[in-house]
């Protein structure tokens, strides 16, 4: 691949400090590639001193393959860092497990507080959850109502985001909830060293806990002397402290991103990393990849436009060569239902033709057939077709992405599909290592590889049913408390446990012998085997008829059978690495790395799950005010700004034709609301955007519900018509509002602000009645 100019000069700077600016779709990762290539082929850099770490496991895999095509090498994804003297190239996480597994076999930690073995096991978010619930509910007897798990989830992962152990979160204590939250914090974690686990935030906080050992730092600092991350916007402070430590010595840093791209701040992203990059190396080369190669002028040039209000930002001007092609299309629809309908009649349609040159194409031949029908039809129409066109084939349903804000927004989008029959997958549904019978085994798998997990033995002990009550539950961790016994011990041992009774004791013992032969399975067996043997010898699938209806049972077999399948990947390692590098993968997976690239289905997703995606036809829904941008960033400019750089994500996202829609009238929690057009539309070039010709069947507008007057005797009948737009007034200066100020509202007359946030004021319009208002839209006047 020809790299441009500003290209080169990334690929070129290897021994100094780089950061490379890089938008939407301007060959970064081919720039990337090339930088790693160069510094092997021609610079002669030994490939294992060169670090690169991604934010995702696509990427990441990718890359890797990407630079060993380059390489002339031909590998297989799983094994390259196990027999290849080659760059080390994974996630944050992944990276960060290896770090943690190689520094456990190379030195003795017990020096630096941390009680960690080799054989420890990941903790995904549901397995955090139910730990803490019950340390909520059984060791603090709290009502969980009233502290719920997620919510001291959230605070546990705030304190460990910015480096604050449990044993200090007392200093951070300043109300009543984040006192239960450092009780909680302090048995969690003793509760995780007992287990020998790590939660995914624990992966990052002990990877900088071990680097501030100085030997320890100087050896990494010594192995990776070259380290790149990409989407550096991305990082939160323990990932930038680990990075910054680890580039310290050698200073051959080079960082990629896009701060107009930051929108995870909620996951403790700060995008002030990339901002102040600069002031951390002064002495860094400052590269700006500008050019787009994928999306249309006229989608590049509105983005820019609306990203622009910004205040917070680098200073940069995304741009393409691309053809304008076609406007944006702003879906004004009346209601909810119909905005739904119409997404889905636009994606039916545009599967039942292809028009080139204004000539209607029926796909009534096999895909080959017609693709070679179309090309042929461009190659004779050229001198009316662009090359930005030419690329048109078949249409698929894979061609179309539907983005929303928050999740529960699908459901809609999801019946008008349903209803037309288009085939679709939901992102952030069930993900296949949720699913309950692969989670049953996957912990049988963790039990067997880490005695010590007391939350999975819990989790199989009555898996299938034993008839191990929670009275019998109750007594082994009685004993385990009381003798500070591994878990595993206590089974072994059941019999000396004189509360128990005979029947208790017999269905212990079984179990314990069932997971004793699992584990001297496991020594000499690879995990794709092993899945089988447990399966088998649970009678798994007798298990699933009973519990669930045939079909279920067999839908819920072909799973198992697909996580066999999985496991043979990892049949070339020696038994126990088998098991331990399939368990750590597994913890690690994101839902968007299932996503299916061959596959023929319309995908819906949230626009912070599509960051890393890109497709020809892209639906932006539900785009109004205080839904998006949503109603909590009214109260702060920041929160705005996100909100704007997510609008500039998804409208990215699309390479040629992009519509976003909007409702006039939805039906929100339970009531119908009017909600103004989003500020974001009205941010868009009028140039840039037109109105979507709604075909209506004699409808009528009607006390908040659009009625179809067609009956048995009326004739039905159509028309091609624009909606009109509802006039709203123009915004109002929030900079000219002030506390304390007079208002008038049309409606309520002359009264006071007692509060201003933001665009969000308390107005009191009686000594009793206070009403919150958007100020910039709500129809007051200052006095």
């Amino acid at each position: 691949m020809h790299l441009n100019e500003k290209q080169e000069l990334a690929k070129n700077t290897i021994n100094w400090p780089l950061l490379i600016i890089a938008w939407a779709w301007s060959w970064k990762t081919a720039t990337l590639t090339a930088r790693v290539e160069h510094m092997i082929k021609e610079v002669w850099i030994n490939p294992a001193e060169i670090l690169c770490v991604t934010f995702t496991n696509k990427a990441a895999k990718e890359m890797r393959e990407r630079i060993w095509k380059r390489l002339w090498i031909h590998i297989d994804n799983n094994i390259y860092r196990q027999k290849w003297n080659l760059p080390l190239i994974g996630t944050f996480h992944s990276i960060w497990v290896y770090l943690l597994k190689d520094v456990l076999n190379k030195y003795d930690l017990s020096e630096l507080w941390i009680n960690l073995k080799k054989d420890f096991i990941i903790y995904d978010e549901d397995d955090k959850l139910k730990l803490l619930k019950w340390i909520i509910t059984v060791d603090l007897q709290l009502d969980e109502k009233q502290f719920p798990a997620r919510q001291i989830a959230y605070y546990i992962s705030e304190a460990k985001n910015s480096w604050l152990a449990a044993k200090d979160y007392v200093w951070a204590v300043d109300s009543f909830i984040k006192e239960k939250v450092s009780q909680v914090y302090n048995i969690y974690e003793k509760k995780m060293s007992e287990n020998n686990a790590l939660d995914f935030d624990d992966i990052l906080f002990k990877t900088l806990q071990i680097l501030k050992n100085h030997t320890i730092l100087d050896y990494y600092q010594e192995k990776y002397k070259y380290i790149m991350v990409d989407e550096y916007q991305d990082t939160n402070m323990v990932q930038y402290q680990i990075i910054k430590l680890l580039a310290s010595k050698y200073r051959n840093l080079a960082v990629v991103g896009d701060d107009w791209q930051s929108i995870y701040s909620w996951r403790w992203a700060d995008m002030r990393n990339i901002i102040n990059f600069k002031r951390d190396y002064s002495e860094a080369v400052v590269v700006k990849l500008e050019q787009n190669y994928r999306s249309t002028k006229c989608i590049i040039d509105a983005a820019n436009c609306v990203v622009k209000n910004n205040k917070t930002a680098l200073e940069k001007t995304l741009w393409t060569e691309n053809e304008s092609w076609e406007k944006i299309i702003f879906i004004d629809a009346p209601d909810d239902k119909l905005e739904a309908s119409i997404i889905a009649k636009i994606i039916e349609e545009k599967m039942n033709k292809n028009v080139i040159s204004s000539e209607w194409i029926w796909v009534d031949k096999s895909v080959e057939e017609t693709n070679y029908a179309l090309n042929n039809s461009i190659e004779n129409s050229k001198e009316q077709i662009s090359p930005f066109q030419s690329e048109w084939q078949i249409s698929k349903y894979s061609d179309n992405l539907i983005l929303y804000r928050t999740n529960w927004q699908s459901r809609q989008i999801e019946e008008a599909l349903l209803s037309k029959w288009i085939p679709y997958k939901v992102v952030w549904w069930l993900k296949f290592y949720d699913r309950k019978e692969v989670k049953d085994i996957i912990w049988y798998l963790k039990a067997i590889f880490n005695p010590n997990d007391v939350i999975g033995f819990k989790r199989i002990i009555n898996t299938p049913s034993r008839k191990i009550g929670s009275r019998t539950l109750e007594v082994l961790d009685i004993y385990k408390n009381n003798f500070s016994l591994p878990y595993f011990q206590i089974l072994e041992n059941v019999e000396e446990i004189d509360d128990l009774n005979n029947w208790a004791k017999s269905a212990v013992k079984w179990f314990f012998n069932l997971m004793l032969n699992f584990r001297e399975v496991a020594k000499r067996t690879e995990v794709a085997d092993l899945i089988q043997h447990i399966v088998d010898k649970l009678d798994y699938k007798t298990y699933l008829i009973d519990e669930f209806w045939t079909e279920e049972a067999e839908w819920k077999m072909d799973n198992i059978k697909e996580l066999i399948n999985l496991a043979t990947n990892y049949n070339w390692l020696w038994p126990t690495e088998s098991l331990s590098q399939f368990l750590e993968e597994v913890a690690l997976i994101s839902d968007l790395d299932s996503v299916e690239n061959d596959a023929d289905y319309v995908t819906l997703m949230t626009i912070h799950t599509s960051k890393w995606l890109e497709q020809k036809r892209v639906f932006i829904a539900w785009v109004e005010e205080s839904i998006f941008p949503h109603i909590r960033s009214l109260e702060s400019e920041k929160e705005l700004e996100e909100e704007r750089r997510l609008m500039y994500v998804a409208m990215t996202r699309a390479k040629k034709e992009l519509y976003i829609s909007r409702a006039i009238e939805r039906f929100y929690f339970g009531n119908y609301v009017r909600n103004i057009v989003s500020r974001f539309i009205k941010e868009i070039p009028k140039e840039l955007i037109e109105d979507y010709k709604m075909e209506i069947s004699n409808f009528w507008l009607w006390s908040s519900f659009w009625i179809n007057l067609k009956d048995s005797e009326t004739i039905l009948w159509w028309q091609w018509f624009s909606i009109p737009k509802i006039k709203v007034k123009e915004f109002n200066d929030v900079s000219t509002f002030s506390l304390w100020d007079r208002v008038n509202h049309h409606k309520f007359g002359n009264w006071i602000i007692t509060s201003l946030s933001g665009e969000l004021a308390e107005i009191a319009f009686s000594e009793k009645w206070i009403v919150k208002m958007n100020i910039k839209i709500a129809p007051i006047k200052k006095i």
